[in-house]
């Protein structure tokens, strides 16, 4: 957690932005968005390969500052990984998994482009 996160403990929360998919074989997958490790959130141990991936994929969504109050405090509310949860620099984080660049949080849709970055359609 950042000194921000420290100072407005309910108004912020450390995501790691992935992407879900279905790999050639036809199984579903989950992937950083910056790196192409496929992710297990159910596993308590990673390679340093998808650790690295994850923290490059991490970020913070900040109310209001362009997220809802209500998408931190759902996902606050969520569970925190298992992979997460083993891992000294992502144990405060929550997933947001993405399909095809969006996903619904707290009824809105937040979207994922990598040349715009995270956003909530509709909000200002």
């Amino acid at each position: 957690m950042t000194d921000y996160d420290d100072e407005f403990p309910d108004t912020t929360v450390d995501v790691v932005l992935l992407h879900a998919g279905v790999d050639d074989d036809g199984s579903d997958s989950v992937r950083p968005v910056r790196g192409g490790a496929v992710t297990n959130l159910t596993s308590t141990t990673s390679d340093l390969t998808v650790l690295d991936a994850l923290l490059e994929s991490s970020t913070v969504l900040s109310a209001p500052d362009g997220v809802p109050p209500e998408v931190v405090s759902d996902l606050l509310a969520a569970p925190v990984p298992h992979l997460f949860a083993s891992n000294p620099w992502l144990r405060q984080h929550r997933a947001l998994v993405f399909h095809d660049g969006q996903c619904l949080v707290a009824g809105h849709l937040i979207r994922y482009r990598p040349e715009y970055g995270v956003y909530v359609d509709g909000y200002q």
